[in-house]
Formats: structure tokens, C-alpha cells, sequence
């Protein structure tokens, strides 16, 4: 992977797994500007942040986070809470391992 996706997330293991998940979700994803760019990164082919940056990828990558927007700010504000906490909750798992906590489960199904 491309030394790049370490300095974005600041030398922060747990911000550079997220980034490396997140890449790998791309580079298995269909065809396209996205895929190419993630793969590019973790073959250590493409600097993350010069590709963001780029007209290539760039572009892809706003229209994408603008797609979302659009839809995260139509829910209504309790659908956009427990959207938030379990988001919150897939994220501790996959960085901390799940929790034995009966309790920490209860919490996202409320």
C-alpha cells in the first residue's frame, strides 16, 4: 500500500486500517475511476492524496461523497442517529474486535 494512505491517517493504526478496508472495498467494486485508483494505491502505484486531488479521481470522489450527502441529510434526524451509532458500533468491532458486552449490543438496537 502507498506510503501515502499511512501519512493521511497521521501514523494512526486504527485510521489506517479503515483506509486500507475502504480501498479494498473499492478495488473489488465494479469497474471504474474508483476501482483503478484503489488498486493503484495498494499496489503502491498511486499516491492517495495526489489521486484525490486529481481531475481523474478527484471528480469520482466528490460525486460520491456528494451522492451521500444528498441522501444522509433527506433522513430524518432519529434515522440519521441510529444510522450514526450503529456506523459507530460496526467501526469499534472491526477495529476492537466485537465486544462481550450484552449491553454494548443493546445500545445499537435501541
Amino acid at each position: 500500500m502507498h506510503d501515502s494512505v499511512y501519512d493521511l491517517a497521521g501514523d494512526d493504526p486504527r485510521l489506517a486500517k479503515v483506509l486500507r478496508a475502504s480501498l479494498r472495498k473499492l478495488a473489488d467494486g465494479p469497474d471504474g475511476p474508483l476501482k483503478e485508483m484503489a488498486e493503484g494505491v495498494l499496489n503502491d502505484q498511486i499516491d492517495l492524496r495526489q489521486a484525490a486531488m486529481s481531475q481523474a479521481y478527484g471528480d469520482e470522489i466528490g460525486a460520491a461523497f456528494n451522492e451521500f450527502a444528498g441522501y444522509f441529510t433527506k433522513l430524518d434526524p432519529e434515522e440519521r442517529d441510529r444510522i450514526v451509532q450503529e456506523t459507530q458500533h460496526q467501526l469499534d468491532v472491526f477495529l476492537d474486535g466485537p465486544s462481550d458486552s450484552p449491553a454494548s449490543h443493546d445500545q445499537v438496537r435501541s
